[in-house]
Formats: C-alpha cells, structure tokens, sequence
C-alpha cells in the first residue's frame, strides 16, 4: 500500500463528503498541518510517551515474505471484492528487531486517517499490504507479525491511544473547529481478539474505520472510509480473510 497515495493510509487528512477536505487537528497538545505532511506536537504540550522496549525474545515471527501468500488473492476474495491492481508490497525479508511502541506520543489528529499502517507500527517486525475494492469503495488489508507476546501488547497500545483521544477538536480546512468521537468495540468471534476502532468527526466529514484482528502472533488490519459514497463492509470482508489465516499460517 502506498502511504504517499492512499486516501487510507494517512497521506492526508479526510475529505469532507460531499464538501471540503477536513484536517482533523488535535486539541491543545497538537496541531494540524497541511495535507500529505505528518500533524506537529506543540512544544508547551507534554504527551505521554512510551519508552521504547528491549527486543523481544522467542522464535522468530514471519517475515514479510512469508506474510504476503496469507492474503487474499483474486480467487480467494469473497464475492463482490476486487483486487487493487499492483497494490501489495511487503516487507520482504527484513525485520524490525527493535520495537519503537511511540503511538501514545502522537496527537489525536492522527485517527483522522487511521490505517492498518499507522496503528500497526510499534511492536511489528515485519509486514504484507495490499488494497481491495467492493467496487464502491476501497479498504487496505494490512497484516503484520510479532514477536511472541507483543501482538497483545500492539492492541493494548491501541486501545490506549483511543481512549485518551476517546474525545477531540479537529479542524476543517476554513480552521472552523470539528469535534471528534473515537469509540473502540470489541469483534466478538473473529480471531483470539478484535475490536473495530471508529473515527467519528460532526458534521459533513468522513468517518475512519479499522478493524483490529489478533490471529496469534500477527495482527490483520482491515481499514476504509466513506469519502466515496459509504463505508466498505470490512467485517463481512474480515471474516473469511481471519479464517484462511488461522487454519494455514505456519
């Protein structure tokens, strides 16, 4: 998945739908910038920051081109999902020893264009991505390994970082403030775990949406929006994806 072009993978803030783009801007502790460049932090703020952790131990996770057969291929979407053409990427063999669980730091305007991307990064040591489209909208379909243990931690960290932005004021691009609910609903029957994180701005502006699903020790990301028309069906489209993972990932 391309981070410089997605519209879902944070390469700017949402569209209003059916309007002007919105920059979903932090309260007091941040700031927002402009589209396609990355939400400064106040320097008379203190966020919480997570001191990043030793490397973890145990057998190693998958690498990203281990990852890459557990997607969805064109013959294994449900019916009415697409594949995005030239789309998937991984991480090929290379691997993120070092974790780097700094999502507490960033200001909450990030979940304005929460993705698999944004939220998975911490304790991920490598990854597979790939977009796929129900012909209405699109979702970026995200899955990414960890060491033993911190796939847990990666969803804990999550849920942190949405409940202390649980309520918050963006702004659209005129800077008329834009007030901002994130709710966090856990998926039950899907995976080990999962919960489906929700961006939800007032007014006429796209809501974010990705779900979280814990298989293991990797974490598959399903996330989309309703800028185009609605909101992509990703649970309909996660169901089966979780399944295929959990009965053949080594």
């Amino acid at each position: 998945m391309d981070l410089s072009g997605s519209m879902w993978a944070g390469s700017g803030s949402p569209s209003a739908v059916g309007g002007s783009p919105s920059i979903t801007a932090a309260s007091p502790a941040a700031s927002a910038s402009p589209a396609g460049t990355s939400p400064t932090i106040d320097s008379n703020a203190s966020p919480v920051v997570s001191s990043p952790s030793a490397t973890p131990s145990g057998p190693k996770p998958l690498s990203g081109r281990q990852l890459k057969p557990l997607l969805p291929t064109s013959a294994t979407l449900p019916a009415g999902w697409t594949m995005k053409d030239s789309s998937e990427t991984d991480t090929g063999d290379a691997f993120t020893d070092d974790p780097d669980p700094m999502l507490m730091s960033n200001p909450c305007t990030w979940l304005g264009n929460a993705s698999g991307n944004t939220l998975a990064a911490g304790y991920e040591t490598a990854h597979a991505v790939e977009d796929v489209s129900d012909d209405i909208n699109e979702s970026g379909i995200h899955l990414g390994s960890y060491f033993p243990g911190t796939a847990t931690k990666q969803l804990a960290l999550i849920r942190a970082y949405a409940d202390k932005c649980k309520s918050y004021t963006g702004q659209d691009w005129d800077k008329k403030p834009v007030q901002h609910t994130v709710t966090v609903t856990p998926v039950p029957n899907l995976g080990d775990e999962a919960f489906d994180l929700v961006n939800t701005p007032k007014g006429p502006y796209a809501t974010q949406e990705v779900l979280a699903i814990r298989i293991g020790d990797k974490i598959l990301f399903l996330d989309g929006n309703n800028i185009v028309d609605r909101m992509p069906h990703i649970k309909d489209l996660a169901v089966p994806i979780a399944k295929h993972i959990k009965e053949v990932a080594p």
